[in-house]
């Protein structure tokens, strides 16, 4: 008797909340939310872009994810189910299919809303605007100004108003302003997100609007700041863009943790205010889920979730997989194509922090191709950037398909001549930007053939470069011209590096860097990953 007693009471004070308020007097919102999609429209695991090996390293995909966002509407039909984008790019599915596929698939998701994520204007207006076009779900983005692309008018707004049970729940979108200089933007302008957001916030407070979510493709450092500096009328942040993993307790993925699920932001104005924030990593390995509890006036009163991890304990949807099959027959034929043969893994983990193996190959087919064309005399060198190369390569049978995941941009491969001075400013910019301060991780971390390139951070940034001339190492002049290979986007000044476009002769396109890698496969398979120090990086 006393133990029916004790557990009694223990059901009465879980639906008790604090200053003498039950949960069952409070308004309860239920929250399902996706992110950084990034076309993973078959199984992925956690190293590769797409998973090959059919076993339970496999996990997420849209036919799993799709399932578990049925099932978790089915339990919580009231539920809003968000978007925070980049929900473009990362497979051969993108690559190839681009944005139609993309809208066929994510409108059978009954979302409420989407923002959109730099990824989205990869390929251009003209790539962004038939997407945005045939969005069933209205598009939230308030920081952009897109008055020079008319083609965008109309087919996103800054914010909404939506209602659950008789009360209203504002949602304003945010992209990361990085996307003027990250992607292929052309023409729209980028307003600062922190300003956006509290001008926003207070636009639909003024509206009555009690309950405020920001759907954010801003990352997790920027949500925490407006969350914490201008976040007074903000209640719930789901965001998107770091691919941050918020858990409670050890990773299921062995990935690294950002934070708890939810991260908790006091805001500076109102320190008894708290901001919520919610992500759901990245490549549909998990799915955000949470619920909140808000009393009359809009205070937040109590929360509760987890996200759910969507490995193969979750069933993929029958109807969805039947769905995708025309597509992924008509696919594999293509990338199925066996290319060459790599007796290791060439793994893009370290890419961002130290010399890797992929890196130092990818950087040597450019190079042997400009070789090849004899373009000129010049010392040649070549790099490519840590956030180009997308996809890990498995040990075994290379495939068209990985060397596409790997290089899915389709950029250019080009060649100019520069001054020496001009690629010393190019290394510097590529210490420009950080994931990690200390030690280093970056996404724009070059990876080299030609050369010796060593990045000392300890102090000061000083970059050191030795150039390959015959088969020794000279360094090098900065007033001396050298033959520089990258890819197409940074040479047209994207990432910040302007002194490219603006200082470098005589532009000449090698070819599709996928195309060129495949080439450069053919030639030299059987492959071993090897390291030789070219790159050292100092911390």
């Amino acid at each position: 008797m006393l133990r029916l007693f004790f557990i009694s009471f223990l059901l009465f004070i879980s639906d008790f909340v604090s200053c003498g308020v039950f949960k069952r007097d409070l308004f309860k919102l239920d929250i399902v939310h996706y992110n950084d999609f990034h076309a993973r429209f078959e199984e992925t695991t956690v190293s590769y872009p797409v998973c090959i090996s059919n076993d339970t390293s496999c996990l997420g995909g849209y036919a799993r994810l799709y399932h578990e966002i049925k099932t978790l509407l089915k339990e919580k039909p009231d539920a809003l189910l968000l978007n925070a984008g980049d929900t473009f790019q990362g497979t051969y599915w993108y690559t190839l299919l681009k944005w139609n596929i993309t809208q066929r698939f994510i409108n059978l998701l009954p979302n409420d809303a989407h923002t959109i994520g730099n990824h989205e204007f990869d390929d251009g207006i003209a790539g962004l605007a038939p997407y945005l076009a045939a969005l069933q779900a209205p598009v939230v983005v308030a920081n952009i100004d897109t008055s020079l692309e008319p083609a965008l008018d109309g087919l996103y707004k800054p914010h909404i108003i939506l209602e659950r049970n008789g009360r209203k729940i504002g949602i304003f979108g945010l992209i990361t302003s990085e996307t003027k200089t990250s992607s292929n933007a052309e023409n729209v302008i980028f307003l600062d997100p922190i300003k956006t957001a509290q001008k926003e916030a207070k636009i639909l407070k003024d509206q009555g609007v009690n309950i405020i979510i920001l759907l954010s493709h801003c990352g997790l450092n920027i949500d925490k700041q407006i969350a914490s500096t201008v976040g007074e009328n903000i209640d719930i942040i789901v965001g998107g863009h770091s691919h941050s993993l918020l858990w409670n307790g050890k990773s299921p993925s062995n990935e690294y943790i950002s934070g708890p699920y939810p991260v908790l932001v006091r805001t500076e104005s109102n320190p008894r205010h708290q901001v919520l924030i919610v992500t759901a990593a990245c490549f549909t390995k998990y799915l955000g889920n949470l619920t909140v509890y808000f009393d009359k006036e809009g205070h937040l009163k109590d929360f509760e979730g987890e996200p759910v991890f969507l490995n193969r304990s979750i069933p993929e949807d029958p109807d969805i997989k039947a769905l995708l099959q025309p597509y992924t027959d008509d696919l594999h034929e293509i990338v199925n194509e066996v290319v060459g043969f790599v007796d290791d893994e060439f793994l893009t983990d370290d890419c961002g922090s130290k010399e890797c193996a992929i890196g130092d190959f990818f950087a040597d087919a450019f190079l042997y191709s400009t070789k090849e064309l004899k373009v000129s005399n010049l010392t040649h060198v070549s790099f490519v950037l840590r956030n180009m190369i997308r996809g890990s390569i498995p040990k075994g049978e290379i495939t068209r398909g990985e060397v596409i995941n790997a290089l899915p941009f389709t950029n250019t491969v080009v060649t100019f001549s520069l001054l020496g001075k001009y690629l010393i400013d190019a290394f510097k910019n590529c210490m420009s930007t950080s994931w990690v301060a200390k030690p280093f991780q970056g996404p724009w971390m070059p990876q080299v053939s030609g050369m010796r390139l060593k990045l000392n951070l300890t102090n000061e940034l000083t970059v050191n470069v030795l150039v390959k001339e015959g088969e020794d190492y000279v360094p090098l002049e900065p007033e001396m011209e050298y033959q520089v290979t990258t890819m197409s986007f940074i040479s047209k000044g994207g990432n910040g590096f302007g002194m490219l476009s603006k200082y470098g002769k005589n532009m000449t396109s090698i070819g599709k860097d996928s195309d060129v890698l495949e080439n450069y496969i053919r030639k030299v398979t059987p492959i071993t990953p090897t390291l030789d120090n070219r790159l050292i990086v100092i911390n």
